[in-house]
């Protein structure tokens, strides 16, 4: 990893913001359904019937919501949810998944590098401990080219600093060896190695690390599951040359108002999807569900910076955890109002990203959480649809009571059946069905939904509600504001 500093470049680190949900009375019931769709529950309770197949039909789901929920004590002039399309997995039951949080061993690591590098070539340690001359090097360079600026300027207190820095890094060029050392043990977290010729990176970071970075937010530290990347170690045209071009990049964003013509890859989105299920089920994760493809762009420029071409070729494959096939909720909470309390929540979200061009993929990023499950308990019991909405008019205001909102309306226009991660006690989690009101902005390009502006969340099995600060504490996943930056 190379860093280049910029005057007035405000370096923070943010963490994928997500909080858990409260468990209770889940158990290991099971449920018994008519084949016909009547859901009916011990006792003999009889509950609604809809015509959706699956778990949907079986709880009586509607196909669309318009209900007006008590408020209660609260704040709130109206609680509603309108909601054109309530989404349900496409599944018979759903389960719970218990597990302990996984940690990347030694091993683990060892074992991910040699299914991702050509390893007769070589797997060295990549990371700003252990750079080497020419990457000091380039980087002395980079100060140079700022000093020369700066001098054009008159900027005299910006000049003072980099011939600062440039001292700092000569003597740490002294020092510094001319290639990479091997891998070792894996003890380390960055790696560098060889495909077709090409070098890549890969790193992996784990939450709750001892804050090693120069400079970052102490509760940037706080959460856990770790993060995984993997990509070109130089620019991105070393894989995709363009004649005549100094620099490039690979996007899924493509400039606005250019002409885009057809994507130029040899393959289709559902091959390359393919082609990242291998990629996954190469480093042993196999629980994942598409949930969109784009087309992957790149986009090129000349020595003056200006664009020289943009083009389609390959896509971009994102996935989400995945409990018996179906997709665990994405949605972060750093945006929902209720919520801005004195803390930071950095729960992660299970979601992973793909670039694939010329048969491979060539970049990854993605949490990672779940490994392995310690037991599950398959085909749990579920509240009906018109039980649930019943809780919804007890509960959902008492949560509005102590966690107000600034509004006098919340305007719910999504509601689904999910999976959510939650505590387990000591230190352990589980995937649980939930049921999730979601008011967001919808776009024209996006409908925003995994970033909420109201959020609540109900436990499927009883209905009761997430409280999501509690539950981030329980987990280790909240920090205070109120801590100061570290400076180390």
């Amino acid at each position: 990893m190379r860093f280049r500093l910029k005057k007035a470049t405000v370096i923070a680190l943010t963490g994928v913001i997500m909080a858990q949900a409260v468990l209770t009375g889940c158990g290991k019931k099971t449920v018994d359904y008519e084949v016909d769709g009547n859901s009916t529950q011990k006792g003999g309770e009889q509950t609604g019937t809809s015509d959706r197949a699956g778990i949907g039909g079986k709880l009586g789901v509607p196909e669309s919501c318009n209900e007006t929920i008590n408020t209660g004590n609260s704040t709130l002039g109206s609680i509603t949810v309108n909601c054109e399309s309530i989404q349900t997995p496409d599944a018979d039951k759903m389960d719970v998944i218990h597990f302990t949080p996984h940690s990347f061993t030694n091993e683990d690591k060892k074992n991910m590098a040699e299914a991702l590098f050509d390893k007769e070539k070589g797997i060295y340690l990549h990371d700003y401990e252990h750079r080497i001359k020419s990457e000091i090097q380039e980087e002395i360079d980079g100060y140079k080219e700022q000093i020369e600026t700066a001098q054009a300027e008159g900027d005299t207190s910006w000049i003072t600093f980099l011939e600062d820095e440039i001292k700092n890094l000569e003597t740490e060029l002294a020092a510094a060896p001319e290639s990479y050392p091997d891998a070792g043990d894996y003890s380390g977290d960055a790696f560098l190695g060889t495909i077709d010729d090409v070098s890549y990176y890969l790193n992996i970071y784990s939450y709750g690390g001892d804050g090693k970075e120069d400079i970052i937010a102490k509760g940037a530290m706080t959460g856990m599951g770790s993060n995984v990347s993997f990509g070109v170690e130089k620019e991105d045209i070393s894989v995709r040359p363009y004649e005549g071009a100094s620099g490039g990049y690979m996007t899924e964003w493509a400039d606005e108002g250019g002409e885009l013509g057809a994507n130029m890859s040899s393959i289709t989105a559902e091959e390359a999807e393919n082609i990242v299920l291998d990629f996954l089920a190469d480093l042993g994760i196999t629980d994942v569900a598409m949930t969109s493809h784009t087309d992957l762009y790149w986009q090129y420029y000349d020595e003056n910076g200006e664009t020289l071409a943009t083009e389609a070729d390959g896509y971009v494959i994102n996935c989400l955890r995945a409990v018996n096939g179906s997709p665990v909720y994405n949605g972060r909470v750093y945006n929902v109002d209720n919520l801005q309390l004195n803390g930071w929540m950095n729960m992660p979200v299970e979601a992973f990203s793909f670039y694939v061009y010329d048969g491979k993929v060539v970049r990854a990023n993605w949490e990672q959480i779940f490994s392995q499950p310690d037991s599950t308990d398959e085909n749990v019991e579920l509240l009906p649809y018109e039980q649930i909405i019943e809780k919804a008019n007890t509960e959902m205001s008492k949560y509005y009571e102590k966690y107000p909102t600034r509004y006098k309306k919340v305007e719910f226009n999504d509601m689904r059946l999910t999976y959510y991660l939650v505590s387990d006690g000591e230190g352990k989690c589980k995937y649980i069905p939930v049921w999730v009101f979601s008011q967001y902005e919808e776009y024209t390009d996006s409908d925003n939904s995994d970033a909420p502006e109201q959020l609540v969340i109900m436990n499927a099995a009883d209905g009761s509600i997430v409280d999501i600060i509690e539950e981030a504490k329980a987990l280790g996943c909240y920090e205070d504001y109120s801590a100061e930056m570290i400076v180390k």
